[in-house]
Parts: structure tokens; sequence; C-alpha cells
């Protein structure tokens, strides 16, 4: 009994260790005082399918998600929208990456190496990276960025919540220091 004891403990501390968690990563500009600013407009041209060789990764279904959690994050900052006179530009980047493996037998022979074919199997692996930034939109400088790898292959009833949650964690690190509630969140509660 005391072996499987162990042997289960030490079963959970491998899946657990090897188990995937996806880090925020941030960068914004120090010398910025994000108080100073109201008003934003999301970026049109991120709501334009990039790649196009990975519809279940990138459609418009899943821009116009990200589009509707990032200006829900923009106005939970106190920033509101004005497509008229803009100080702020959001907006989100859809990154993926393949990376092919080839796995291959460990069996050589030196008589052959030089026509033998030493591939078992090869796999191709996707990596999806979602970009958040605001930029000066007088400037065109990004102040603010984060990212998060992620996945978006998921079922239309996962993928709303999903992306809200990222989208979500994401601004956690926007260093706008005064955000006041919401006037949006009063009307809903009525």
């Amino acid at each position: 009994m005391k072996v499987y004891k162990v042997l289960s403990a030490f079963v959970l501390l491998v899946v657990f260790s090897c188990a995937s968690s996806s880090e925020v990563v941030y960068d914004y500009n120090l010398d910025v005082n994000f108080n100073d600013y109201d008003t934003y407009v999301l970026c049109v041209d991120d709501f334009f399918v990039e790649h196009s060789k990975h519809p279940n990764l990138d459609n418009e279904e899943i821009r116009r998600l990200l589009g509707d959690a990032v200006a829900v994050e923009m106005e939970n900052t106190n920033h509101r929208t004005n497509v008229f006179d803009p100080q702020l530009q959001a907006g989100f980047r859809l990154l993926i990456s393949e990376e092919t493996a080839e796995f291959e037998h460990c069996e050589h022979s030196e008589e052959l190496e030089y026509w033998e074919s030493c591939t078992i199997h090869t796999e191709t692996y996707e990596e999806e990276t979602l970009v958040v930034y605001v930029a000066d939109f007088n400037t065109n400088k990004v102040l603010w960025h984060a990212s998060i790898i992620c996945d978006l292959n998921k079922p239309n009833k996962k993928l709303q919540p999903y992306i809200q949650g990222l989208v979500n964690d994401l601004f956690e690190t926007y260093p706008k220091t005064y955000v006041a509630k919401n006037p949006d969140e009063a009307k809903e509660q009525l």
C-alpha cells in the first residue's frame, strides 16, 4: 500500500510538472501616464483574417470575438471609444508558428547508411500566440503590449468565454492606475 501511495504521488508530480501553463508577457512605456488618455479606437485592419491556411485558428468569428473582448477591456479601463478624435489605438495580433519534428528510428546499418531513410514519422506542431496592444494614435508608437500562448481551436460554445478570459488576463497588466466603473455595468444590472 505504501508503494502505491508513493507511486501515485510520483505520477501526479510528473503530470503536474509537464502540464503547460501560459504566462502573460508584457511591456509598456514607463514614461507614459496612461491616466492621461480617455479615448480609443479599435484597429480595423486587425479584423481581417491573416492566416487562411489555419481556418480553425484564424477566422472572422475568432477575430470578431477578439475585437469585442478588447473593446470591453478598454471600456473597463475607463477609455471610451471615439472614432472621430481617438487618443489611443487598441488592437490585437494572432501569431501562428509551425515547427515540424521528424521522429527517427535508432537502428543504423553502416553498410546501407548512405541510402537508408531513418525517418519513421513526421509531425507538424502549431503554436498560437495572442498579442494585444495599445498605441498612441498621433505618434503611432506602441505604449503597451501583452502576449499569451493560446489554443483557439475550440468548439463555438467554449470559444467566447475562453477569448474573454485570455484578453482579461492580458489587460490585468495594463498600467492604467485610475479605473472608474464602466457605466454600462449599471445598465446591465437593472
